[in-house]
């Protein structure tokens, strides 16, 4: 690479030599002995400052050239030719301006979050209204209605996580957690619409307590049982807790309608909805992203299996041990 990006040192080199000994034989009045002296003389003198001026900067050309990101310019060394010096002044004024603007962007980013979150809880008082007015009224239309208010309410849930996702690590609290009241909590909630298609739960709850955040892992099982219960009918649903493996894991099995094999792979995606059913405007293919998202970042794995038209099953799986149960405990 030295020599490809100085090349036209070594032609203008090549070319002065040439002319020289030209010269030489041009004129008769040259020793032609002198001349060759001189060309030897130079080509020596020319690899001498070829060999400095490539041993001088080695090592800051070589990690230049292997830098992936802005923030690496500081760990560069310093350098020591003239140019060389003068770019790596141009690229930390480049260094400073982006991060000039990546903090503009961030206060931007915060304002955003910070505003719509507001909205989100200012958008709950009205809904908690809705909620207690829908549970005075009668008839056939209140489950219709509780149903609609439900899948309003998730969804605005659903905007919530998604704003405070990008900063989760900040937003993380470990402690010891009861599954049992996470579980009836999100199973309650979708009690209108269970009764309205006939489900049912069966909920063994062997292994009690996790160490996680309560916040997100109530998150991750709403999601996860809300699907379960949107794809089936007249039927029940298992939701098991055991130990396997020396690790905590929760399953929620239903008989639903399934996932196609081409599909599964993909349910984890963003925006990605069922192939089977890509005409329902219902599902925004966020629900199982933003719990996977979460999950990962809490040191908990989900599985799926299922096999197309008998039914899915969700696993979640906790480890023993993990980074922030050392730190918890430190």
């Amino acid at each position: 690479m030295y020599f490809t990006n100085h090349l036209r040192w070594w032609l203008l080199f090549i070319l002065i030599n040439c002319v020289t000994l030209g010269i030489g034989l041009l004129d008769i009045a040259v020793n032609n002995l002198s001349i060759v002296y001189i060309v030897i003389i130079n080509t020596v003198i020319f690899l001498l400052f070829a060999i400095y001026h490539y041993f001088k900067d080695r090592n800051y050309v070589k990690e230049l050239m292997k830098m992936e990101d802005v923030e690496d310019i500081e760990g560069l060394p310093v350098p020591r030719l003239v140019f060389n010096r003068a770019l790596h002044e141009r690229l930390m004024e480049v260094k400073k301006s982006h991060n000039t603007r990546m903090d503009a962007e961030s206060v931007k980013t915060k304002e955003n979050i910070d505003e719509t979150t507001r909205w989100i809880h200012d958008m709950k008082m009205p809904m908690t209204m809705l909620k207690l007015l829908l549970d005075d009224t009668q008839g056939t239309e209140r489950v219709k209605l509780l149903n609609e208010w439900q899948r309003l309410d998730g969804m605005l849930n659903e905007m919530l996580y998604m704003k405070r996702l990008p900063n989760i690590q900040n937003d993380l609290y470990f402690e010891t957690v009861e599954l049992g009241p996470i579980i009836s909590r999100s199973i309650n909630k979708l009690r209108p619409l269970c009764m309205e298609k006939d489900i049912g739960f069966d909920v063994e709850i062997t292994e009690a307590t996790v160490e996680t955040d309560v916040k997100w892992l109530a998150f991750i099982i709403d999601q996860i049982i809300s699907n379960s219960v949107k794809y089936t009918v007249n039927d029940e649903i298992r939701v098991e807790s055991r130990i396997a493996d020396d690790a905590m894991l929760l399953t929620v099995k239903d008989h639903g309608r399934g996932i196609r094999p081409e599909d599964l792979p993909r349910i984890f995606e963003a925006g990605f909805t069922s192939t089977s059913n890509h005409d329902d405007i219902q599902s925004t293919g966020m629900g199982l992203y933003l719990a996977h998202q979460a999950a990962e970042a809490m040191n908990i794995t989900i599985n799926a299996t299922s096999e197309y038209g008998k039914g899915t099953e969700m696993a979640l799986t906790f480890a023993k041990q993990n980074r922030y149960h050392k730190l918890k405990a430190m």
